[in-house]
């Protein structure tokens, strides 16, 4: 790093364009065209388009929850960014036209600014309230449906970041601090069915692949993990969030573990698979992953 370079002024530069962001509506895009890119990525340093090879920024922001339905994309920034106090969070949405990005529109703002995942279940955009351990609902046109509270009777802090649609139901993962991290299932009436320990503290994500069986990131051991049992290797002495099956590859996002107040100018990246978990490439993402989608 540049010895000229200070983090803190970079920091109160960014918070200031994010305030300035947020207070006009308005999805500070560098680039909407996908071109030749195959996957976006979400990250606390912008949003990306991602090839086999590149990275590209296509927005400014402190993005997490990111998924796509039909020809929109839907999106949380955190406005507040180290702030976490301040009631900064904001759900976007962007259409896809023409492989590209246009019309951003603020769906709902105010929200708290440490939200996760998102994810529609049964029609009905789901916004994790990571802090509040709730489950926020929307429309797609950001009519405020109420929030579902499946986690009152937990005495302890689950801090629940994964949230995924299934046939019969949805699921939330919970991180769960250094305990293992819990997977749990609700039926469409948000219902808790299972709750299920996996084998590894520190967890992100919930993937169901094409044959029905589920993956997570096993975060602190650089790996991923089944439903089945399987533990693949993705990065060790690196965490792993940020995970996507497509039709021909997986994704992976790795990232620096690091302090709280030094992940802006940690490095990320985003490992390929085959579908037989052999490496393919890993493409280096100016910040780290938390959320991958396809194209």
């Amino acid at each position: 790093m540049d010895a000229s370079f200070d983090p803190v002024a970079h920091a109160a530069i960014r918070t200031a364009l994010a305030r300035e962001s947020y207070r006009d509506d308005t999805l500070r895009l560098v680039e909407t065209d996908f071109a030749d890119a195959r996957w976006l990525v979400s990250t606390q340093n912008g949003l990306f388009t991602l090839t086999e090879t590149r990275a590209h920024l296509v927005a400014h922001g402190w993005f997490f929850g990111l998924t796509r339905r039909g020809d929109r994309v839907f999106m949380f920034e955190n406005c507040a960014r180290r702030d976490r106090h301040l009631a900064m969070g904001r759900l976007i949405a962007c259409d896809v036209v023409d492989r590209a990005l246009r019309n951003p529109v603020v769906l709902a703002k105010d929200l708290d600014a440490g939200c996760h995942q998102i994810a529609v279940v049964d029609d009905v955009l789901c916004v994790l309230d990571t802090a509040n351990q709730c489950v926020l609902r929307f429309t797609e046109g950001g009519e405020s449906l109420g929030p579902q509270r499946p986690f009152e009777s937990d005495a302890d802090y689950l801090h629940i970041n994964a949230i995924a649609a299934l046939e019969d139901g949805a699921a939330v993962l919970a991180h769960n601090g250094k305990r293992p991290s819990l997977l749990i299932r609700f039926d469409r009436q948000w219902h808790e069915t299972a709750r299920t320990l996996l084998p590894a503290p520190g967890c992100h994500d919930i993937l169901c692949d094409h044959q029905g069986t589920l993956w997570h990131c096993a975060s602190m051991s650089g790996e991923i993990i089944s439903s089945g049992g399987l533990r693949v290797p993705v990065a060790p002495e690196r965490m792993t969030r940020g995970l996507m099956f497509d039709d021909d590859r997986i994704l992976i996002g790795a990232s620096v573990f690091g302090e709280r107040s030094e992940r802006d100018v940690l490095p990320g990246s985003v490992i390929m698979m085959n579908r037989d978990f052999v490496r393919i490439a890993e493409v280096p993402v100016a910040g780290p992953p938390a959320c991958i989608i396809a194209l």
